[in-house]
């Protein structure tokens, strides 16, 4: 390979020019006082970096951008619009320029990494009108620095001959091992020294298999680069255009933290910049006709970009007017398209993402000639991804472009179980509960309950059955909108892994959302959150033995969330249960049926539990009855006042720990059940509940 010279070079201008013009861009949003300073400081290193390498071309440019900043900068004057203009051609120019530089850059005015509008035309497709060299078809593309790929899979192939180098290591702690044990008589002196060698080798050789791994994932995260860098074209293009016609529009992009491969970047930006102008164009008004709306005069596009599974999902949405589906329906007729005025909305709506229409109602630089939806399917059908569409007439409209990933980095929790191992992404991670207690096949967590699955369920459903007994951890995991509990035997820490597809030849699986491979090479899984909550939420209840409890507990409480899981922790432990909403609901119930145990609120409407407990203990009928009172009331006298009306127990909501009250509820049934002298007995003799 030919030696490049300016490599470095259009690293560091590349960045010095983003840094401007997102400098400028935001500048037009907010005023920046020490905008000509900063960016002065900028133009000179990118000025003296061009003449290192001799490019006067760019060195001149750079020089231009000082002299229509120094001015400014002593004058202690803001840039105006016409100033901001001008800073953004310069760095254009220069970005254009630079670009040129590549080895590969064809022979055509390259691309700018800010986003120039004066790039290569995106070709139509055959059978639409070929848009002029003016009409807004010509899209920034993204020219990001890559280490280039033959360097990297020497780097990574330089690794994995490292790895295979710790075989013939761990071939000579075995050794050790053995000879240690066919050592006797007077050689048994030599144990003692053969175990530290073997423990230092197998220390060793643990260590740096594990710093190799790291080193590889390292490694091919160098082929990744943050979302983010699509931002600043992608801003760039919603001004420009909203600038063409007579229009206010803010961009904001989400999810710049998601990593990507490079050419899925480079790829997709093309599409995503056609999205941001379509919304410009089709979607947010004028500002006159936003204010006739009640909107503010400035429209907003938000883009956003989220890892989902094996997916990754860029989304344009606008605040517009929403699309006009009468005016593409007529159009669709106009252009002979069949059937087109028995088409229902979302049939329309499936036509218009196939191109070659366009709701624009005449063709300027910017819309008209429907060609710009072609260059958005193109690309989801390059990248084997799917294109969709919502809308609601005069709110807004959004625009969804899914692709396949083949590589992206997260941040994962590793963990096992049943000697089996996977990864969690850790963003889907709420938290994580040390010796969990289990009601049947769920976990309560924050006053809700939350299925429960093992990791041995998930990757071995088909093989032996879960080791009965709550797992050592529980990790709650969030997807698609809803919890569930995920129980490990242990937690391997956190990493940056590299995810994968998994192989093509293998069915589709929801729960797997791809694979990491660990230091031997071979392949973890890497679990989707969604997959995990549907397959907890799905999954059958497991046949457990009966339990040879038959009393009832009376539950109390205005709350119904406080009534459910009270209910399901007590019937998962055996009990039958009746509910009462009201103590006075309560009283007549404890009347109709002789229960083992009266758990009641104290803070309700009406009678609260205080009386509720005076009442029974006066009534000769009830007074033998077991009664806790379930409270978040924990001061002293509130205490002493449970003790003093009769209460048998006083639980605190906030202090609630689910073994200690089944406990405390077997205890009192048992007494309860066991005659109703001794509970009377107890309970004047104070004994503790």
């Amino acid at each position: 390979m030919a030696k490049d010279p300016y490599r470095f070079f259009r690293v560091e201008a590349r960045d010095l020019l983003r840094q401007m013009g997102e400098a400028v861009l935001a500048a037009e949003h907010a005023p920046m006082p020490d905008l000509p300073a900063r960016l002065l400081r900028l133009a000179h290193t990118l000025k003296g970096a061009a003449s290192v390498v001799r490019q006067p071309g760019i060195a001149a440019k750079a020089h231009e951008i000082e002299d229509l900043l120094t001015p400014l900068r002593d004058g202690g004057v803001t840039p105006g619009r016409s100033e901001l203009d001008a800073l953004l051609a310069l760095i254009d120019a220069a970005t254009g320029a630079i670009a040129g530089l590549d080895p590969g850059a064809p022979a055509s005015p390259s691309t700018s990494a800010v986003g120039t509008g004066q790039t290569p035309r995106a070709a139509a497709p055959a059978g639409n009108d070929v848009p002029s060299t003016d009409d807004g078809a010509n899209m920034p593309l993204l020219d990001i620095p890559q280490l280039l790929p033959e360097e990297l899979d020497a780097v990574l192939g330089n690794i994995a001959q490292t790895q295979g180098h710790l075989a013939p290591v761990e071939r000579a702690v075995a050794l050790v091992r053995e000879l240690r044990s066919t050592l006797n008589g007077g050689q048994e002196a030599l144990a003692g020294p053969l175990a530290r060698i073997e423990d230092q080798l197998e220390r060793a050789t643990r260590q740096i298999g594990r710093e190799l791994v790291a080193l590889r994932d390292s490694a091919e995260q160098l082929r990744l680069l943050p979302a983010s860098l699509l931002f600043a074209p992608l801003q760039r293009a919603a001004r420009d255009a909203a600038r063409s016609q007579d229009k206010q529009v803010r961009f904001s992009g989400v999810g710049g933290e998601v990593k990507l491969e490079g050419a899925v970047l480079n790829t997709v930006l093309g599409a995503l910049v056609q999205m941001v102008r379509n919304a410009v164009a089709h979607g947010i008004e004028r500002p006159a006709d936003r204010a006739a709306a009640g909107k503010p005069a400035q429209g907003r596009i938000d883009l956003g970009v989220e890892r989902r599974g094996r997916e990754v999902l860029f989304s344009c949405t606008d605040d517009g007017a929403g699309l006009d589906l009468d005016g593409v329906r007529r159009t669709a007729v106009a252009k002979g398209i069949v059937d087109a005025e028995r088409l229902d909305d979302e049939a329309l709506v499936a036509r218009l993402l196939r191109g070659g229409l366009s709701t624009a109602p005449r063709v300027d630089a910017l819309a008209g000639r429907g060609v710009g939806m072609d260059l958005v399917r193109d690309t989801a059908d390059r990248l084997g991804g799917r294109l969709t569409l919502r809308s609601r007439r005069g709110e807004g409209t959004t625009v969804e472009l899914r692709v396949p990933l083949q590589l992206a980095a997260l941040r994962a929790i590793q963990v096992r179980a049943g000697g089996l191992s996977a990864w969690i992404p850790l963003e889907a991670v709420e938290c994580v509960l040390q010796r969990p207690v289990l009601n049947g096949q769920h976990i309560a967590v924050d006053d809700e309950l939350l299925p429960h699955l093992t990791l041995t369920d998930v990757l071995r459903p088909a093989g032996a059955a879960a080791a009965p007994g709550a797992p050592r951890s529980a990790l709650i995991v969030r997807g698609g909108g809803q919890r569930a509990a995920l129980g490990v035997d242990a937690l391997d820490g956190v990493s940056s892994v590299v995810l994968r597809p998994p192989p093509s030849l293998l069915p589709a699986a929801p729960l797997i959302a791809g694979l990491a491979l660990d230091a031997a090479q071979q392949p973890v899984p890497v679990l989707s959150p969604e997959g995990l909550v549907a397959a907890a939420r799905g999954a059958r209840p497991r046949p457990v033995a009966a339990v040879p409890r038959t009393e009832t507990i009376l539950v109390i409480d205005d709350s119904l969330t406080t009534r459910m899981l009270e209910q399901s922790i007590l019937e998962a432990a055996g009990y039958r249960v009746h509910m009462a909403a009201s103590a006075e609901d309560g009283l007549e119930a404890a009347r109709r049926e002789r229960y083992a145990l009266i758990l009641v609120d104290v803070e309700m409407p009406g009678m609260d539990g205080f009386e509720f407990v005076t009442r029974i203990r006066q009534d000769d009928a009830l007074r033998d009855i077991s009664a806790v009172l379930v409270t978040s009331r924990n001061a002293p006298e509130d205490l002493a006042r449970g003790k003093s009306v009769g209460a048998d127990g006083y639980i605190v909501k906030g202090e609630f720990a689910q073994n200690e009250f089944l406990a405390q509820v077997a205890r009192l049934v048992a007494r309860s059940v066991g005659g109703a002298g001794s509970a009377a007995e107890d309970r004047a003799e104070g004994a503790p509940a």
